[in-house]
């Protein structure tokens, strides 16, 4: 469309975040990008038409991700518009490609009023389909005639280009960036000086690569506590504390915590080390907090303890090597008081202006 004065005129923007699967981090990145659009005064809408981890809120399900961004974006719309299929049902088990694309329009037609741009965040992976949705999000892309961001974690340098490519030769009119993240050490030198480059001479849109980064991964010991249904019994205060290890031991415990010694059932949870040094001693780092197992209640002389020294204590009913597997299984997953974490993401995607390249790509609304 254009204007009287023959220049282009903008509209809305359809922008898929899209992600190659392999925990890539597209829900970090996507939040980057909307904080990032937010901030240059765009009007910005987020919708996410399939649900990946589905949970309960005030008694209904939705999807974590919905749950995120209505709180971090500040959405006026209710759960049910921002994820409207969070779990597995009958929807479109009975309608073919046409009227799958022609239903998702619709909705997103009214879902996108009064916004510049509608970020739509895929599924799990680009190319599969969902139990939900019988169309992957490579059939949606092009039909929106969207813009889109891919999210990708080498794994293996060359099944990496490979998959890169093959997603570029179908969706090449589309794709305006892609951003590999989670990247070894070891393959970050060789992805930003050889593969990058030779993408680019292809005209794939390689963007940027950014390194696996432990402290985005941390756990905050709220979150771990929410994962293992535990009570706090203290240090409500310090629940955001960052956990880097955890350990069944006491040979960690300091000064007035050694009277936990005492206590058989028990996880001490590790903070990151004050001097950045991941692989040090476990004795250096302070504590972020204690899980008491097992759903014993505390002896007395335990609450005063963990009081005077400033840490949360937890109580669990579930017993110390059950909670430790429950932690291992279950995916750490974003919440809106995760600022710190996207603000730090943020930063490494501004290395290089690799941020502002990236958005620069984009069809945006003038």
């Amino acid at each position: 469309m254009h204007d009287e004065s023959g220049r282009r005129r903008f509209q809305m923007l359809f922008l898929f975040v899209v992600s190659t699967g392999d925990a890539a981090g597209h829900t970090l990145v996507t939040w980057a990008i909307a904080r990032r659009l937010q901030e240059k005064g765009l009007r910005v809408g987020f919708v996410k038409p399939v649900g990946t981890h589905p949970v309960q809120f005030n008694g209904v399900w939705t999807d974590h991700d919905a749950l995120l961004f209505k709180t971090a974006l500040n959405l006026p719309e209710p759960l049910s518009e921002i994820c409207p299929h969070p779990l597995s049902d009958e929807a479109w088990k009975d309608m073919g490609s046409p009227e799958i694309l022609n239903d998702f329009k619709n909705f997103l037609r009214k879902l996108s009023t009064d916004r510049d741009v509608l970020i739509i965040m895929g599924s799990r992976h680009v190319f599969f389909d969902d139990a939900t949705c019988p169309l992957p999000d490579s059939s949606f892309v092009p039909a929106l005639k969207a813009d889109f961001i891919l999210v990708h974690r080498p794994r293996t340098i060359s099944k990496s280009i490979y998959s890169i490519l093959s997603i570029f030769s179908l969706l090449k009119d589309n794709i305006r960036g892609i951003v590999f993240n989670r990247v070894s050490p070891s393959d970050l030198a060789s992805l930003r000086e050889r593969v990058l480059p030779s993408l680019i001479q292809k005209g794939v849109p390689a963007t940027m690569a950014l390194p696996e980064d432990p402290v985005l991964s941390y756990r905050s010991v709220r979150e771990t506590g929410e994962i293992l249904k535990a009570r706090v019994l203290c240090g409500e205060g310090s629940l955001e504390q960052p956990i880097a290890s955890m350990t069944v031991g006491s040979a960690d415990l300091p000064g007035g915590l050694l009277i936990f010694k005492r206590v058989y059932n028990k996880i001490v949870l590790l903070a990151p080390d004050p001097t950045g040094n991941e692989k040090g001693p476990l004795q250096s780092r302070p504590l972020a907090g204690i899980l008491l197992t097992g759903g014993r209640q505390p002896a007395p002389q335990l609450l005063p303890a963990a009081e005077k020294a400033g840490i949360p204590l937890l109580l669990v009913q579930e017993d110390t090597f059950a909670s430790l597997e429950r932690l291992e299984q279950a995916p750490s997953l974003l919440s809106s008081r995760d600022e710190a974490k996207v603000r730090r993401f943020t930063e490494r995607m501004e290395q290089d202006n690799g941020l502002h390249r990236l958005l620069d790509r984009l069809r945006l609304p003038r």
